[in-house]
């Protein structure tokens, strides 16, 4: 179940999820970095994404864990970012998302090769 903040509304719609959990100015921040926008009462930037780019992804065959490894651990030399890298490329079906992941954490791919 999605619920709203009261705990007892339950919300099908995330774009009304997101916009319902966005983060209050009352509340503690969790990350001490520059505040970004937008910010409350603003409402989140929501990426476009089709349903049939979703279905076509669901329907790739899944990395295995090994798959993974080969492909992070080729890169990468920290387990724990081989793992965090693993757990990307699974995710996303696909082995060649290694460099997406690396572009993500600020990695540069040229210069681990």
């Amino acid at each position: 179940k999605t619920l709203a903040r009261d705990g007892a509304t339950e919300l099908h719609d995330f774009v009304q999820l997101g916009n319902e959990w966005q983060v209050l100015p009352c509340e503690p921040r969790l990350f001490h970095h520059q505040l970004a926008h937008p910010q409350f009462p603003e409402n989140c930037i929501w990426q476009e994404h089709r349903h049939d780019d979703v279905e076509s992804r669901l329907s790739m065959p899944q990395v295995s864990v090994g798959q993974a490894e080969t492909s992070c651990s080729t890169i990468l030399d920290d387990p724990a970012i081989i793992k965090e890298c693993m757990s990307y490329v699974m995710a996303g079906r696909d082995v060649d998302l290694v460099a997406d992941f690396l572009l993500l954490n600020k990695y540069n791919p040229e210069a681990l090769l």
